[in-house]
């Protein structure tokens, strides 16, 4: 559990952050707090995908911290028991323009492991971790140098409108190509899969055991210096009900504060 401290210092980095019309805007926040629903209110909750029946919320350390995560176990082959989680963003986010932070770990060291499709798992290409621990857009040209080691990971993805696709890890820049592979209008539902690997074709089999701690989806493309600062605070506090309004009314505060200073 995060002090007061902290969750003012969110609230009031979230203010010094660029206030432009096009900047990214916060759409959804899932902790897993033994819940598949987001924090905000109006938002459509995760579906999980358990086809053993072991998955589960459980406590772990995160970051150095104490933190409740959801433990996703199926099995690589056959493809209908692996283990996952999927969210219909229709109305959430715009499928070409948007950003997703995720904090995670896999408990495979090689090999390639899906972390999200956007195809309605109809095709190999997506979002991963290649053979040699590195983030890549497979379908798309080039891979990032930093290493996805055992442990939890603050990864980015951010897919714009012009096709330019970045990946950060933990507050790295470590990717760009230019591909439409991650648009979520590649699926009929707007769909984003996690860890769930394709049911046809071909590398059926890409999928390892795991953890996530956090998913936060943002309607725009987070800027390098954003993306850097979120991997500063990689976890969301779990104030209470009342604690989190007040660090809403303090955001709306400092915003209304800044846009009187820029009249």
């Amino acid at each position: 559990m995060k002090n007061l401290n902290t969750l003012l210092t969110i609230a009031i980095a979230a203010w010094l952050l660029p206030d432009t019309a096009d900047a990214a805007t916060l759409a959804a926040t899932y902790e897993f707090t033994n819940t598949f629903n987001a924090d905000q209110g109006g938002v459509p909750a995760m579906t999980p995908t358990d086809p053993l029946g072991q998955n589960a919320f459980l406590v772990d350390t995160v970051f150095g911290q104490s933190d409740t995560v959801y433990r996703f176990v199926g099995n690589a082959s056959p493809v209908t028991q692996q283990a996952g989680l999927s969210l219909n963003t229709t109305g959430l986010i715009s499928p070409t323009n948007y950003s997703a932070e995720l904090v995670f770990s896999f408990d495979a060291t090689s090999g390639w492991r899906r972390i999200m499709d956007v195809r309605d798992r109809q095709s190999d290409n997506g979002f991963y971790v290649d053979p040699n621990n590195h983030l890549q857009v497979f379908g798309a040209s080039g891979s990032g140098p930093n290493s996805f080691t055992v442990g939890y990971h603050h990864v980015i993805l951010t897919v714009a409108s012009d096709g330019t696709v970045k990946g950060y890890i933990d507050g790295l820049s470590d990717f760009v190509t230019t591909t439409t592979e991650m648009n979520l209008s590649n699926s009929a539902s707007n769909t984003m899969n996690l860890f769930l690997d394709n049911v046809v074709g071909s590398g059926q089999s890409e999928f390892s055991n795991g953890n996530i701690a956090q998913l936060r989806l943002f309607d725009g493309v987070l800027t390098d210096a954003e993306s850097l600062q979120l991997s500063q605070i990689p976890i969301v506090p779990e104030p209470s009900t009342a604690l989190f309004g007040a660090i809403g009314l303090l955001g709306v505060l400092l915003r209304r504060n800044r846009n009187d200073r820029n009249a």
